[in-house]
């Protein structure tokens, strides 16, 4: 056992994530080593000077992660003794980084295109009007300039929502648009529906802002009417979280006739859906978004990162008119504003040909890569829209999730695991999701599902070796 003492001051948010975050760091980083074992719970919690519940909780969420494993009787260890494979992950995956590194399939993002190429000479355009840099170089208020709201105005207007000026909100992103959403609409104890497996980064903000989420069901379209309206009587909540197109992980794209049940069930019970439609430009003849169905319920938040170019971090958020100030709030409290100048590079896209260009591009970069990877992996059970960067595998026995995992990444491939998209104490579906945009050519998409075709058809043509 470990005298291992861990500096929290290093890490933020809740102290049991600051607890978990910081083991994650130690195994690393060497400080912990595979088979060691960890300070009892009572132990750490005194030294720590926190709950005996916060390092409970704190230990439960790094098993979760996969970093430790625990029985009754022997305590905590790290992972690595063959029951338990200890694995060199990189912790942040550089997105483009050196293919060194492996095949990267586990980041939701879109490839990178030409959009350094569209940036340069927006630059440049930008630069020979002093005046303007001088413009945009100053503090803004009322949530940025009105003509880069305007932008945001006409681009949710593309996806069918109707908005003015002083309900929409510039973000930094979606993630900071869901983040503010989140906090100008809920409090601490307040209780959220999603779809039962859902994108992990509203999992990780509900905790930061202690929010418990209750999961509904969903199928090939979504979230389902009867199990939405079944959770609203149970659970009495205020707010939901909603993807209608590409939802992430499973890629399912709701039809006209599933949005038009989802309005009218949050319509007549008065709830209140932030609806992510991040991915919304992606699939062309969608229906429109949910906020035009039922335009006083719905939080529509949207960006441009995975429409034109990943490092374009401005989102939108369009509100209600009785939400919008204190959304407007909460925006200005966690980033002040959008940076005026990613602001201006995105209107001058969302006007321009540029943007158009990089829309479709993007739009036939997924499709040819979806060919690529469901080609490979037709044979197996899998969900894939075809405008879309993202694959749901369900594995066949007797694979398991986490073995499968662990197998993958000791060949150089690294995906996300059922695990990381459940919501609450649901037992995890033993499946994986695919993401073919973060990797930075064709070729690599198509060497890297070709492995994990390989690895399910078992290693030599024998059986998957299970961990």
């Amino acid at each position: 056992m470990t005298n291992w003492l861990p500096d929290l001051s290093q890490f933020t948010g809740a102290k049991y994530l600051r607890i978990a975050d910081a083991i994650d760091a130690a195994i690393q980083d060497g400080e912990l080593a595979a088979k060691t074992k960890l300070p009892p719970m009572r132990n750490l919690a005194y030294d720590l000077g926190v709950t005996l519940g916060t390092v409970s909780r704190a230990y439960q969420e790094a098993e979760r992660r996969g970093l430790v494993g625990g029985e009754v009787g022997r305590g905590t260890y790290i992972k690595g003794d063959g029951r338990y494979p200890q694995l060199k992950t990189p912790r942040a995956f550089a997105y483009g980084g050196s293919r060194e590194n492996g095949i990267n399939l586990s980041m939701a993002v879109p490839p990178l295109g030409d959009g350094g190429t569209y940036l340069a000479r927006t630059i440049q355009t930008i630069s020979e009007n002093p005046v303007l840099c001088g413009e945009l170089m100053d503090y803004q208020a009322h949530s940025g300039l009105e003509r880069h709201r305007q932008a945001g105005v006409d681009w949710v207007a593309r996806m069918g929502v109707q908005t003015n000026i002083d309900c929409l909100t510039l973000t930094n992103g979606t993630q900071h648009a869901i983040l503010v959403a989140m906090m100008a609409l809920t409090r601490p104890g307040d209780t959220m529906l999603v779809e039962s497996i859902t994108y992990p980064g509203v999992i990780h903000i509900a905790a930061q802002v202690s929010v418990k989420l209750a999961p509904v069901k969903i199928d090939d379209e979504g979230m389902c009417p009867d199990a939405l309206e079944a959770a609203i009587l149970e659970h009495r909540p205020r707010t939901a979280y909603i993807v209608p197109t590409v939802q992430n992980p499973t890629t399912a794209v709701m039809s006209h006739e599933r949005r038009q049940k989802i309005a009218d069930i949050i319509k007549s019970h008065g709830l209140l859906a932030i609806e992510d439609d991040v991915w919304g430009f992606l699939p062309e003849g969608r229906a429109s978004a949910l906020a035009s169905y039922a335009p006083d319920q719905v939080i529509y938040v949207t960006g441009l990162s995975k429409a034109m170019s990943p490092g374009l971090r401005v989102g939108y958020i369009a509100a209600p008119t009785g939400a919008s100030d204190a959304i407007r709030a909460v925006a200005r409290m966690s980033s002040w504003m959008t940076p005026p100048m990613m602001a201006e590079v995105a209107m001058r896209w969302i006007n321009g040909p540029d943007g158009e260009e990089m829309i479709k591009w993007q739009r036939q970069e997924a499709v040819a890569r979806m060919k690529i990877a469901t080609d490979v992996l037709g044979g197996y059970n899998i969900r894939g829209h075809e405008h879309s960067y993202q694959i749901w595998l369900e594995l066949p026995e007797p694979w398991r999730a986490e073995a499968f995992r662990d197998q993958a990444a000791r060949k150089g491939v690294y995906f996300l695991s059922g695990d990381a998209f459940v919501v609450g104490r649901q037992q995890a579906p033993h499946a994986i999701r695919i993401c073919v945009g973060s990797c930075r050519t064709r070729e690599e998409v198509q060497e890297g599902v070709e492995i994990i075709r390989d690895l399910l058809k078992g290693p030599s043509g024998g059986s998957p070796v299970i961990a």
